[in-house]
């Protein structure tokens, strides 16, 4: 599209300037509805739309003279042949190809040997390091078993306990000063009715 823009450009601005327009405002604007996906129907709805607000007459000319010039100046797709044909011309390549291939080394007998010393030393090391394993499991299994977690976890539902049984006594002696304030205010209240009741007297 950069070939476009290149050309269709400036015939846009010279277009909207002859037509006493601001070039810079509606020709980005022109330009966006034309590359966008739209159809051709709706690039012609929105271009008539917007010329309707700068010329009075000849509005569909003016759209068929832009949609023109931007089929003419508008860069042409790939054909999609052309990428077919890479695509067979690149498989042709690789055919005619000779694929590698790995030639197996023969080995001669003094290299055989020293390759079967190597490997029965290597068994050997293998072997001597599964009999370590098993020692160090069995020295494992003498140990004492660990019960960090369990006293740990023992340790968490002491204090939860604890914590309980706190607050339920928080709330019995709340209950209790509340039961104690309610006996003092009927005491107060008692009080006061003998106290008017004397005074009427």
């Amino acid at each position: 599209m950069a070939t476009a823009e290149g050309e269709f450009g400036p015939w846009l601005s010279d277009k909207l300037r002859s037509l006493k327009t601001d070039e810079g405002v509606f020709g980005s604007y022109i330009s966006g509805i034309l590359e966008s996906e739209e159809t051709l129907d709706e690039k012609k709805d929105a271009l008539e739309g917007i010329l309707s607000e700068i010329v009075d007459k000849d509005i569909s000319d003016h759209v068929n003279e832009i949609l023109d010039k931007w089929e003419l100046y508008k860069p042409k797709e790939e054909n999609p042949k052309c990428a077919a044909d890479v695509d067979i011309q690149l498989a042709k390549l690789l055919e005619s190809q000779s694929l590698a291939t790995t030639a197996r080394r023969e080995y001669t007998e003094e290299e055989k040997r020293i390759r079967e010393a190597i490997l029965s030393q290597y068994s050997q090391l293998s072997d001597n390091e599964q009999d370590q394993e098993h020692e160090e499991e069995s020295d494992r299994q003498d140990l004492v078993r660990n019960t960090n977690a369990l006293d740990v976890a023992a340790a968490a539902r002491e204090r939860r306990e604890h914590a309980r049984l706190e607050a339920q006594r928080k709330k019995e002696k709340d209950k209790e000063d509340r039961e104690k304030q309610k006996a003092l205010k009927e005491e107060k209240k008692d009080k006061r009715k003998t106290q008017k009741g004397e005074r009427k007297r």
